[in-house]
């Protein structure tokens, strides 16, 4: 989108797109882009995922939770985590911020997650946490150093011994 329309990257300084230095036609095409299903239809979200994710969500060894800060009024996060496959029923689908509470509260001893300040506060918490981050994540490579990182889910799922 940022190449569509003549646009330079630019490292986020918030994750909100319009305070990224972009012309806001630009900014609002990319917040378009991440309220819609086409973030699911990344390499993150890869064909293997949601059968990884449903096994490990119905083993009783484990406590699988999604935790947002997105808004959920709208339902559409598990409309997304549905169409892609993956189940999640209400109790497990969770808003809340800063995530970092949560997981503090429900007492979640291994957190994925890719924003930096989730890293950080689970760092700072001791809570075990493994950072999804590609080549083209340049927001939170400043992290790299202090924590494990993966590329995508799948391959954290895997070296953790989560999925096969």
């Amino acid at each position: 989108i940022i190449e569509s329309h003549g646009c330079k990257y630019r490292s986020p300084v918030s994750y909100n797109v319009y305070n990224c230095g972009y012309p806001t036609h630009v900014a609002d095409a990319l917040c378009e882009m991440f309220q819609s299903d086409t973030v699911y239809n990344t390499r993150v979200f890869d064909e293997k995922l949601p059968g990884a994710l449903n096994a490990i969500y119905q083993d009783p060894r484990y406590m699988l939770f999604y935790i947002t800060e997105r808004d959920l009024s709208h339902g559409r996060d598990k409309t997304q985590l549905n169409n892609a496959g993956i189940i999640c029923d209400d109790f497990r689908l969770i808003n809340y911020s800063p995530k970092v509470e949560i997981l503090k509260k429900y007492k979640i001893n291994l957190c994925f997650d890719d924003a930096p300040h989730v890293v950080a506060g689970c760092l700072e918490n001791n809570i075990d946490v493994v950072m999804i981050s590609n080549d083209d994540t340049a927001y939170n490579h400043h992290l790299r150093s202090q924590v494990e990182h993966y590329p995508n889910l799948m391959m954290a799922l895997k070296k953790r011994g989560l999925a096969k």
